[in-house]
């Protein structure tokens, strides 16, 4: 059986609203629609996802664990298709997340000196998703505020062979640290774009 990506967003949507008129909107889609297709996810897996009730919807323990097993998923397909566009262009391009406060100027000055056939884009970030940002393919590299999460994400010490780890002034109190999902901020994007991520502190 294949499972249907798009049904599995709409599982998403109401597992974390718990609740089918907020996930239907958020989805821009009509709550029938909506229930038919969750209808038809509980039917391709074989179980429930929600207890549907008058007290209102709850996830299943099946539901539970489809959940936590969707995120990751649906981010990294989103982060594949994002990895081939930029592939596809002409120019390769680096996006590097960054948190206020933290300065780029040195770092993006110094890579453009030894790469400068790669375009660099800057992506602010925020506490909430300077992680995810990585996870979910928006950006190549960031440098992030600890402590976070670092599971499936890439911290090789400041000095690697044949890598460059630039330093990031912070106008903030609190240490820094440069995160990529199997790219270093050292290398164009088209070097590694076929390598998966590594699992590497």
């Amino acid at each position: 059986m294949d499972l249907d990506l798009r049904k599995l967003r709409y599982f998403v949507a109401v597992a974390e609203e718990l609740h089918f008129a907020r996930a239907a909107e958020r989805l821009h889609i009509a709550q029938p629609v909506l229930s038919r297709q969750i209808r038809s996810l509980e039917h391709d897996l074989g179980t429930e996802l929600f207890d549907r009730d008058r007290r209102g919807t709850l996830l299943t323990p099946a539901g539970k664990q489809l959940l936590e097993d969707a995120l990751p998923l649906l981010a990294s397909v989103q982060a594949l298709t994002r990895r081939v566009k930029t592939a596809a262009r002409d120019t390769p391009e680096l996006t590097i997340g960054f948190m206020p406060g933290i300065t780029l100027t040195p770092a993006t000055v110094a890579f453009t000196g030894r790469h400068p056939g790669v375009n660099v884009r800057l992506l602010r970030t925020s506490w909430d998703d300077q992680v995810e940002v990585l996870r979910d393919g928006r950006a190549d590299v960031s440098v992030v505020r600890l402590p976070v999460d670092q599971e499936g994400l890439e911290a090789p010490p400041p000095s690697t062979p044949g890598r460059t780890w630039w330093p990031c002034p912070s106008r903030a109190s609190g240490p820094t640290r440069w995160l990529s999902r199997g790219r270093p901020p050292g290398a164009p994007p088209s070097s590694t774009a076929s390598r998966r991520p590594r699992r590497r502190l």
